[in-house]
């Protein structure tokens, strides 16, 4: 039914009490049904804070905005805060033409604590 060429990826990372959720690739629909599971998993089952790193994101359409949206949501469910962090390019430009740049905390260029730095850890593998 599919390809194992994904073209996305989710890894994550934690420190303290932050969900580090770093995407890469191109967010699209096929992206949003493979890795909103994922990502509802980890956010379900730890942090209230999380910060989604979209250095690596190549491409973002409605499908990666609704992914992003998504995990938002399940975040606030739980009274925790998102930020985005190195949302530029393309990713930063499809944000703000959504308007949606005023929902996130959205920061711009390269993180200045290097929280979270370390080995990723790998969120799954492709759903079966």
């Amino acid at each position: 039914m599919g390809t194992a060429d994904f073209t996305f990826g989710l890894e994550h990372r934690t420190a303290g009490a932050t969900l580090f959720l770093l995407l890469s690739g191109e967010l699209d629909i096929w992206a949003d049904e493979e890795l909103a599971p994922r990502a509802a998993r980890l956010i379900g089952s730890v942090r209230p804070e999380v910060v989604i790193d979209l250095h690596h994101v190549t491409f973002l359409d409605a499908g990666g905005l609704r992914l992003l949206l998504g995990i938002r949501q399940r975040v606030a469910r739980r009274q925790g805060t998102v930020r985005l962090i190195r949302a530029n390019g393309q990713p930063h430009r499809v944000l703000r033409l959504a308007g949606l740049a005023g929902e996130f905390d959205v920061i711009r260029g390269e993180p200045d604590d290097g929280v979270g730095q370390g080995p990723a850890v790998p969120a799954g593998g492709p759903a079966a």
